[in-house]
């Protein structure tokens, strides 16, 4: 449990920054966002995650990754960084013509709950979930919180992913 509920008799939770003690499991909200909600050959912003099409596509990005970290030698870097330099450039050039500008940001992408009782296997099962560059992320919202209500206000919520039993 990462956000135990309180124990009989505590007024506080275990986490030391939590001064309002809204962290706790009945009172967080935990969302994903669904990304690469476009169809295939659209123009992705250059700050968005770009859905890898096939395993191809995910080794090139393997690899890149690990030559741009430097395991195979400053020069593969050099050449993994250029690779890439182009790449954003061509997506820059490809959002500016559709947009006429890199300032029009693409819509928020669009949210799922997850309910607390859901595992990260069921959320990795789901067809919706995209693990942008290899790491599952969730948003956390107290409940109550203003910043929660904010977040709705400018998300498109897709519904609760309820737990496989």
């Amino acid at each position: 449990e990462v956000f135990p509920e309180l124990d009989e008799g505590s007024s506080e939770t275990a986490m030391p920054w939590d001064f309002n003690n809204e962290f706790e499991c009945s009172k967080i909200a935990v969302y994903f966002e669904v990304h690469c909600t476009e169809g295939d050959g659209a123009v992705i912003h250059p700050e968005c995650v770009e859905k890898l099409k096939d395993q191809g596509a995910t080794m090139r990005f393997y690899e890149s990754s690990r030559a741009l970290k430097g395991d195979e030698g400053p020069e593969m870097a050099t050449v993994a960084r250029l690779l890439e330099r182009k790449h954003l450039h061509k997506q820059r050039k490809a959002w500016k013509k559709k947009h006429r500008s890199l300032w029009a940001k693409p819509d928020p992408c669009p949210v799922v709950r997850v309910h607390p009782a859901a595992t990260l296997q069921d959320v990795l099962d789901d067809a919706r979930m995209i693990v942008p560059n290899f790491l599952v992320t969730f948003m956390l919202f107290p409940e109550s919180h203003p910043a929660h209500a904010a977040f709705l206000k400018e998300r498109n919520y897709l519904g609760l992913l309820e737990p496989k039993e």
